[in-house]
């Protein structure tokens, strides 16, 4: 097992992260949350804070949140203090991020939407909603968030500006990263060495061939595990694994400041839609051969997060693609499994170079996004935007990310540790801490997923890299991108579901020439040349 490496936070593992911290992310430190006593807003503590509007009239405000576990109970420990230290009356829903965008997209369209929601991560739909008008342009007001500004280097904060424009203005705060977290194989190195497979293997036919054994060595393995979800996540997130492998951008939604509209240097850097090149059909033809051969989880098209969850704590799935630091939970969770991560990408013979990896700016483009009725409500948006430069100070991340000393963690050596068997997880359900704007820089030096992400950096920072290209797109443009999209990427991934399924033969030249001229029925050849004016 690797627990004793992950699971522990001793002095010399609290010295080497103290050292790492200054180099994750590129972006400025948020400061020490310890030299604020590990101060959190409660009782009488909250009406002393210089940050707490004191005499001022109680602010009511609807507010959604798009949480990445579901809380258990509403109101909780997060809303109560919150709203108690800012003067502020939430109605207050979580929806989480397994519950899919059909709720948001119904309040959205209804006019029935919220006024501020922290943590939306689905680009794609912010660029829509700010299109039409629904969006505030927080950009016009970031002299009254000086704090959050300091997250930022000056070259992060031009990015920020380029990357999240939508018709030339800022509807977003996006989620500033400290921590280089690369997506890659985890797998179980117990059932690999159990089947014989010595190390992970380094090209396609070689996982065929580990695939094939460890098939043979457990009837109950179901072959790659794919993380489900709503609508089209699960083959999503499976053309995802090999994405890199098939030096195709990743489709996650445009948060990664990735569209699939790139200059690809494996066509002499001609613009593409990568899921419209040969490359891409290439992937489906490989996947097509794993899935006929049982070596690829049968319902990853319907399955979801829970059952993905449960096949890696039973046992079934012993190997899928997810991001380096999900190590530590999943031997949290069984002890008796050693996980271990894939130290690059499989690269693929057919292809004939090496694995890209597609990195996109030094921030997620997913974050706050607030209703453009505050516009005129001036007392419901200044109040607001206190509490959300308050959150981006050292006490503001403790608070939103670690919760409440005493009570979801203590401070040990100066520096703040989850209480009991409390995680990030646990502390979500149970009281609705988590972070959102970014993490704090104290409570990442006892995070031992911080420690696996820091070992992983400069492995997967070595791979070949290619840059996100910003595309400034006019206010029809835009509206028309965001239109037609839609069907363009659903017509993706239905095909790709049933070439992997073996429904249709992606082999078949007529098949595939079918597909692409499917794609531009709903629109994909206005989308391209929208993007052709956009990235000359």
């Amino acid at each position: 097992m690797r627990n004793s490496k992950w699971m522990t936070a001793g002095a010399a593992g609290l010295a080497v992260a103290a050292v790492l911290s200054a180099c994750s992310g590129g972006a400025k430190s948020n400061g020490s949350a310890s030299g604020n006593g590990g101060s959190s807003p409660s009782g009488s503590a909250a009406a002393s804070s210089s940050a707490s509007p004191d005499a001022e009239k109680t602010i009511s405000l609807k507010v959604v949140s798009q949480t990445k576990y579901a809380p258990n109970s509403v109101p909780n420990e997060y809303t109560k203090r919150t709203q108690e230290k800012f003067n502020m009356k939430w109605d207050y829903q979580a929806i989480p991020l397994s519950a899919g965008m059909d709720k948001y997209n119904v309040m959205f369209a209804s006019g029935d939407y919220p006024d501020f929601i922290p943590n939306m991560n689905q680009w794609n739909a912010v660029r829509k909603w700010a299109a039409a008008g629904y969006l505030l342009p927080i950009g016009d007001y970031f002299d009254k968030l000086p704090n959050y500004r300091k997250l930022y280097t000056d070259d992060q904060w031009k990015m920020l500006q380029d990357f999240t424009s939508v018709n030339g203005k800022v509807y977003m705060l996006p989620f500033i990263t400290t921590t280089y977290d690369p997506q890659t194989w985890l797998y179980r190195k117990d059932l690999f060495d159990k089947a014989g497979i010595a190390e992970f293997p380094k090209t396609t036919d070689e996982l065929t061939d580990a695939l094939q054994k460890l098939k043979a060595a457990d009837p109950n393995f179901i072959g790659i595990g794919v993380r489900g979800g709503s609508g089209n996540t699960g083959v999503k997130n499976l053309l995802i694994s090999f994405s890199n492998t098939f030096r195709v951008p990743p489709d996650f939604s445009g948060s990664t400041g990735w569209t699939s509209f790139w200059h690809d240097p494996d066509y002499d850097n001609k613009l593409v839609f990568a899921p419209a090149t040969d490359k891409q059909r290439a992937m489906l033809e490989y996947l097509a051969k794993l899935y006929k051969a049982g070596l690829v989880q049968k319902d990853f098209a319907t399955s979801t997060e829970d059952q993905f969850n449960q096949n890696r704590q039973n046992g079934k799935d012993a190997l899928d693609f997810q991001w380096v630091s999900q190590i530590v939970s999943l031997e949290k969770q069984n002890e008796g499994a050693d996980w271990d991560y894939a130290k690059g990408f499989v690269s693929d013979a057919g292809i004939g170079k090496n694995p890209l990896m597609f990195k996109g700016p030094d921030f997620a483009l997913y974050g706050s996004i607030f209703s453009n009725k505050l516009a005129d409500q001036p007392d419901k948006l200044d109040r607001l935007l206190k509490y959300i430069d308050w959150a981006s100070t050292p006490e503001g991340t403790l608070f939103n990310q670690m919760g409440v000393e005493g009570l979801t963690y203590e401070m040990k050596d100066g520096l703040p540790v989850y209480k009991d068997d409390l995680d990030r997880k646990k502390v979500l359900e149970q009281y609705g801490f988590d972070y959102y704007i970014t993490k704090n820089d104290d409570a990442l030096k006892t995070d031992p997923t911080y420690a696996i992400d820091q070992e992983a950096a400069p492995i997967f920072k070595a791979i070949d890299t290619v840059l996100a290209e910003n595309a400034p797109m006019s206010d029809e443009d835009t509206d028309t991108v965001n239109t037609v999209m839609t069907g363009v990427w659903n017509e993706v991934y239905q095909f790709a579901t049933k070439a992997i399924m073996g429904v249709v033969d992606v082999n078949d030249d007529k098949v595939w020439q079918g597909y692409l001229s499917d794609l531009n029925k709903v629109g994909l050849d206005k989308a391209m040349a929208i993007y052709q004016k956009a990235m000359p």
